[in-house]
C-alpha cells in the first residue's frame, strides 16, 4: 500500500468514527429537580434532545429516568393488524386525545416507541384485566424488558 492510501484510509475511518460518536448520547442526563417542577422542559430536554441516550435500553431504565410516576399508558397503534408500535406514557392525568393531536398543548408524556412492531394480543389480555387508563404495577412489570427503538416528546 502506498503512502498516499494509507492516508486516504486514516481519514475515511476518522471521518466514520466521529460520525458514529456523534450518534451517541452527548448530552449529560438532568434530575427533575434542575428544572424547577417544570414536568415539560424536563421532558422536553431529557427524552426529545436525548433520545439516543435511550435506543437500546429497556422500558425500565427509561421509567426510572422519568423520575415522574407513570398516571397512564395508551399503546401507540400500528397500520399492522395485531400489532402496535410503542406507548405513550402520561405523567399527569389529564390525558386525552386532544392532547396528542394538539401540538400546543403542553407535553406530559413521552413516546417509548419499540425497534420493530409488537404483537397486541398479550397487551390486549393485559389491557382487559388493568384498564390502561391507570398505570399500575402491572403495567411497568409488563413493559419494563421491552427493548426501546426511540424516546420522543415530539
Amino acid at each position: 500500500m502506498s503512502g498516499i492510501m494509507k492516508k486516504i484510509i486514516l481519514i475515511l475511518f476518522f471521518i466514520l468514527f466521529t460520525l458514529g460518536a456523534s450518534a451517541q448520547c452527548n448530552k449529560p442526563y438532568k434530575a427533575f429537580s434542575a428544572f424547577a417542577k417544570d414536568t415539560t422542559a424536563f421532558l422536553r430536554y431529557n427524552f426529545k434532545e436525548r433520545t439516543d441516550c435511550y435506543k437500546g435500553k429497556t422500558v425500565a431504565q427509561v421509567l426510572t429516568d422519568l423520575q415522574l410516576t407513570p398516571k397512564s399508558y395508551v399503546p401507540i397503534p400500528s397500520t399492522y393488524k395485531n400489532k402496535y408500535s410503542g406507548i405513550y406514557v402520561y405523567v399527569d392525568n389529564s390525558y386525552s386525545a386532544q392532547r396528542i393531536e394538539n401540538p400546543k398543548m403542553k407535553t406530559q408524556y413521552i413516546y417509548i416507541y419499540w425497534p420493530e412492531l409488537m404483537d397486541y394480543t398479550d397487551l390486549l389480555k393485559l389491557i382487559r384485566k388493568y384498564d390502561d387508563d391507570v398505570w399500575v404495577q402491572e403495567h411497568y412489570n409488563f413493559f419494563k424488558n421491552n427493548i426501546v427503538g426511540e424516546v420522543s416528546t415530539k
